[in-house]
């Protein structure tokens, strides 16, 4: 690893020294710009000629619209941009000897039709595609004064935000939300919602976010998330804003906390502090002061719970257990050296104490007419605290260089008790084992990790260095403490027992790095040569120790569930792209060769080394169809293989008690993954109708899974005696694990009425495959699931969401000794959200939601209705305030069911000590000032006029 810290070092200083002998060159650099709106025009053609019109450079715009093009030599030329759907413009620039450098911004008008020699200009459109990311104007959504921002988002077409704060957008996880372009608490992207207010909101942005070198080199490589952007207003970007609010109520509930932010342009300040016994992770009005959003979500928001897509079932409710919250956050934003050096770091401490009671009704599929239905009860309480850091520094010394470096860091505490009682039977209900167990467990978890990128612009446009390299380091320690009592029910007179405790001890560290240097072949197409190194080395050391009833102590060590391993993993990298752009067609292709070496080395109890090497090849490919500024159509083909973890490899043996026992395998081979997405983006910019359909397949070959294997009679396993019907499960590799889902999601407003629709489809169907006694055991899930919602935009003195959503889910595994079995399962919501402020500021707010459940296990098919509403009385001249009566769960019946599916099993589970109804009392103060300029009514700021 020395030596590849070396070479990454010397790559930097040559290429540093290198663009010092660059400097006799003249270089015009700038962005490509929307005129009216001033965001960058990503691929657009720069053209710079000379006095007698012939080409002297060329290029195209970056990231940003941004752009750099060589000049032979000082004097007058005329510098020309055009991109698709505007209008081309040129202007003269002049390059004097004295300045080897020179920056111009080109502004591009939007093509203006003439209809009857009546020009038409186009208003500000309501949604836009441009590129990687779909643009929402936020002024067609209404939220009531005051509201955060996860009010106004939760609206947008194609975006879902659940119960517990999570956010989906277009069918895929968000990763991160920034703002303006800067990191805005990046660990969580929860808490940027809750901490920024919707009234100084601009614009949404949907992105699918490449990595840094892959927006540097405009070569994909298959790495994206998707993250929201915020636009604020630019009048909201110089001031001060927050929230300090509380609330007491019944059965002792407290919720408190606020937040303040500082935005002086690019210098921001954010501070929030939570602190509740009402299950909120993060700050709101809405949780604290009114129990609701304060914003329609009907456009699938809250009405969505988890499932659908991935073989999981509903969950309603949204509760999961009772939970004690403290929360202190901080983010803050700065720019230096004229705005060369841009930083972003934010810090977040937490600490949570959750109890849960929940019930798990499980079918694990033997075959054979042999399937065993285990029912548990769990009563748990775990605390933990945590506390994460993270940094983006970025420094451009020039136009032609940039260096981005983000370390992170993360400290994670954990203990946790549990009491579990279980009873199994058989297909024909005969009583197998009755089981009580008792846990206490203690973990602590460091990681350490950083990334730096290094991107460099040669002399020639289009010719460029990039090197990135991560560097990551982990350490954990545990204790896990068991005592368990198994009950033979078959022989009433064995009972078996296990004590012990295993005490855990590991780390990890790694390095990868990435070179690319791209060369233009013409002004159409370029070629893209890449390496890259991962090396990384892991250790583990586990021991278990007996309870001595002689000492009163853990003392004797148990060879049979202790080990130590370590396993190093290093693999090299090379490949060719080609690229070629023109007019609506984008496409680039490319092959990687990947050499790989794994080796495992067991220190203890006995030493065995082994290792073992893999080729694969790994082709990538990516094709975009830009047919205007309002659609386009993009396929997409990436591989990767994945090595498996330590704890997969190391053959420890775990149990807790005698019917189940665990092992690793350090025989697993590397996993190979092929993905292929096909995603289509229409808008209409007038109308505000906008549609995205995207399609998504997952291919695995040599996926690790689980082999359990149900023993028949008394066996012993790696010197462990494991009873008949108990359960031995290890890791191995598999082929057959396919995973295909298509999501569309359609918005529009419908003017008349004053509202906006949304509408959600997704359909998936899922293989998983493990096995089971040594044969196969393959679930085939499928499913679909349809949301329907309309949200006002009347006033932001009324407010009204009506969302429906229905999910149905089939399972079938071949192993299924009768067909009609529980496997189908089927979920509808629906919910309806009111907000009316009328007559002096009294404000009124109604939340109903209807769940039905059926196809789970156990009678667990509870249909209910959940109502919270709360009537506030705004106070002071700008009604910055607020003193409110809440209601939670008025009807008191609230509850929370789900399902999980494995290759092995289907298991529903549902909440028992779930938060019931209270009642609050609570107050809750608005900060706004602006530019000097206190702001009431949520700033002034009214939504919903004339855009929709």
């Amino acid at each position: 690893m020395r030596r590849i810290f070396k070479y990454c070092l010397l790559v930097v200083c040559f290429f540093s020294l290198y663009s010092k002998s660059l400097k006799a060159q003249f270089r015009l650099s700038g962005k490509v710009l929307d005129s009216l709106t001033l965001n960058g025009l990503q691929g657009a053609s720069v053209k710079l000629v000379s006095s007698n019109d012939s080409i002297v450079s060329y290029g195209s715009a970056g990231e940003n619209g941004r752009f750099t093009i060589t000049v032979p030599r000082a004097g007058k030329y005329r510098i020309s941009a055009n991109f698709l759907g505007y209008k081309s413009t040129s202007f003269p620039v002049m390059i004097k000897s004295n300045e080897r450098s020179k920056t111009v911004n080109v502004p591009l008008p939007a093509e203006i039709k003439e209809l009857d020699a009546v020009e038409i200009t186009a208003p500000v459109p309501m949604v836009e595609v441009r590129g990687d990311t779909t643009e929402f104007n936020a002024a067609a959504y209404s939220t009531e004064p005051y509201a955060d921002a996860d009010a106004l988002v939760g609206q947008i077409p194609g975006v879902e935000i659940d119960d517990e704060g999570k956010i989906k957008a277009q069918g895929e996880d968000v990763q991160r939300i920034i703002v303006d372009g800067k990191e805005f608490f990046s660990s969580d992207p929860r808490v940027a919602l809750k901490t920024l207010p919707a009234d100084v909101i601009e614009k949404i942005q949907i992105i699918d976010e490449q990595s840094e070198q892959a927006r540097f080199t405009g070569f994909d490589d298959g790495q994206r998330h998707k993250i929201i952007n915020i636009v604020t207003k630019k009048d909201r970007r110089h001031g001060y804003f927050g929230r300090l609010a509380g609330a007491m109520g019944s059965n002792k509930r407290y919720n408190g906390g606020g937040n303040i932010n500082f935005f002086n342009n690019s210098r921001r300040l954010s501070i929030l502090e939570v602190s509740n016994n009402v299950n909120q992770q993060n700050f709101s009005m809405a949780e604290i002061g009114a129990e609701d959003d304060g914003g329609g979500r009907g456009g699938g928001g809250r009405g969505s719970r988890r499932g659908g897509g991935g073989g999981n079932g509903g969950r309603s409710g949204g509760n999961n257990g009772q939970s004690k919250t403290n929360n202190v956050s901080i983010n803050y934003n700065n720019t230096w050296l004229d705005e060369r050096m841009e930083f972003s770091g934010d810090y977040t401490y937490n600490t949570r104490n959750n109890d849960v009671n929940s019930i798990n009704n499980r079918q694990l599929f033997v075959g054979d007419g042999e399937d065993q239905f285990r029912v548990q009860q769990n009563l748990s309480n775990s605390i933990n605290n945590s506390h994460r850091a993270n940094i983006k520094m970025e420094f451009k010394p020039d136009s032609n260089q940039s260096m981005v470096f983000t370390p992170t860091f993360s400290y994670q505490q954990n203990n946790r008790l549990s009491t579990n009682t279980s009873n199994t039977v058989n297909e024909s209900q005969d009583p197998l084992t009755s089981a009580n167990s008792n846990n206490n467990n203690q973990n602590r978890n460091v990681n350490i990790a950083g990334n730096f990128t290094y991107r460099f612009h040669l002399g020639k446009p289009g010719r460029t260095i990039s090197l990135s390299a991560n560097g990551s380091y982990s350490s954990n320690k545990g204790l896990a403490q068991a005592l368990s009592f198994t009950h033979y029910l078959e022989n009433q007179e064995r009972i078996d027992t296990v004590n012990n405790q295993n005490n855990s001890l590991g780390n990890g560290n790694g390095i990868t790095g990435r070179f690319a240097y791209t060369e233009p072949l013409d002004s159409f197409s370029r070629i893209q040569a890449n390496y890259s190194i991962r090396n990384t080395a892991n250790f583990s050391n586990r021991q278990t120790f007996n309870f001595l009833a002689e000492t009163g102590q853990y003392s004797e060590l148990d060879d049979r569930l202790s080990n130590e391993f370590r396993n190093e993993y290093l693999y090299h990298s090379g490949g060719l792209s080609y690229q070629w752009s023109k007019n609506i067609v984008m496409f680039d292709f490319g092959m990687d060769y990947q050499r790989a070496e794994m080796q495992n080395h067991k220190v203890f109890p006995t030493e065995v080394k082994a290792s073992e090497s893999f080729v694969s090849y790994l082709p990538n490919a990516n094709l975009r169809l830009r047919f205007s500024r309002e659609m386009n159509l993009r396929f997409e083909y990436s591989t990767e293989t994945n090595p498996p973890s330590i704890d997969q490899l190391q053959d420890v043996t775990t149990s807790t008690n005698t019917q189940s026992v665990k092992s690793g395998n350090p025989d697993l081979k590397q996993e190979f993954q092929q993905r292929f997405r096909v995603s289509f983006d229409k808008v209409n910019r007038q109308t505000g109708a906008n549609l995205n359909v995207s399609l998504n397949a997952d291919f695995s070959k040599n996926r690790v899974v689980n082999s359990v294997i149900i023993v028949k009679s008394d066996t012993t396993i790696n010197g462990f005696e494991l009873r008949r019907d108990g359960q031995f499960t290890r890791p191995e590799n598999l082929n057959g694990y396919y995973s295909l889902r298509a999501n569309a999601s359609y918005g529009t407003p419908i003017k008349a009425l004053k509202i906006n629709m949304n509408l959600s489809t997704n359909v998936f169907r899922t293989r998983d495959v493990g096995l089971m006694n040594g044969s196969l055991s393959a679930s085939n899930s499928y499913g679909f699931s349809q949301k329907v919602g309309i949200n006002s935009h009347i006033s932001e003195k009324l407010i009204f969401g009506l969302s429906y959503n229905g999910s149905f889910n089939v399972v079938k595994n071949n192993l299924l000794t009768d067909p009609s079995s529980n496997s189908n399962y089927f979920n509808q919501t629906i919910r309806n959200d009111v907000t009316w402020i009328f007559w002096k500021g009294i404000r009124i707010n109604s939340s109903v939601l209807y769940n039905y459940n059926s196809g789970l296990t156990g009678g667990l098919n509870p249909s209910f209705v959940t109502w919270n509403a709360s009537i506030g009385k705004k106070l002071f001249s700008r009604q910055e305030a607020e003193i409110t009566f809440s209601a939670y769960d008025l009807l008191n019946n609230s509850t929370n069911v789900s399902r999980d599916i494995t290759q092995s099993y289907i298991q529903d589970s549902q909440t028992l000590n779930m938060l019931r109804q209270y009642f609050t009392l609570g107050f809750t103060y608005n900060l706004r000032n602006f530019g000097g300029r206190l702001m009431g009514n949520g700033g002034g700021f009214r939504r919903g006029g004339g855009r929709g």
